[in-house]
C-alpha cells in the first residue's frame, strides 16, 4: 500500500539506522517533508523524477513548484549512532 511504502522510506529505515530525530513528523523533530502526487510520481533514469513538487531539508525548502533550490545546503550527512 501506499502508507506501507511511505512508511519504509521513513520511520522504518530511521529506526534501523538509529535515527531518533527523523523519520516521524512530531514538534522537535527535523522537518524532513515531501510533498508528492501518488498518481504521478515517477523516478526516470533519463530526466528528473516528476510528481514531487515540494520537498523541506531540517525546516528549509529546498524543492518548490518541482524546482530545486541549488543554493540551498540544507541537508547534511546522517551517520548511525
Amino acid at each position: 500500500t501506499l502508507a506501507e511504502a511511505v512508511r519504509r522510506m521513513t520511520a522504518f529505515n530511521a529506526e534501523r539506522m538509529n535515527l531518533s530525530d527523523r523519520g516521524r513528523i512530531a514538534p522537535g523533530l527535523a522537518a524532513d517533508l515531501v510533498v508528492f502526487d501518488p498518481v504521478a510520481v515517477a523516478d526516470h533514469w533519463d530526466q528528473a523524477p516528476t510528481g514531487i513538487d515540494t520537498v523541506v531539508l531540517n525546516g528549509e525548502l529546498v524543492v518548490t513548484g518541482g524546482r530545486f533550490d541549488r543554493t540551498s545546503r540544507a541537508g547534511q550527512v546522517l551517520r548511525r549512532h
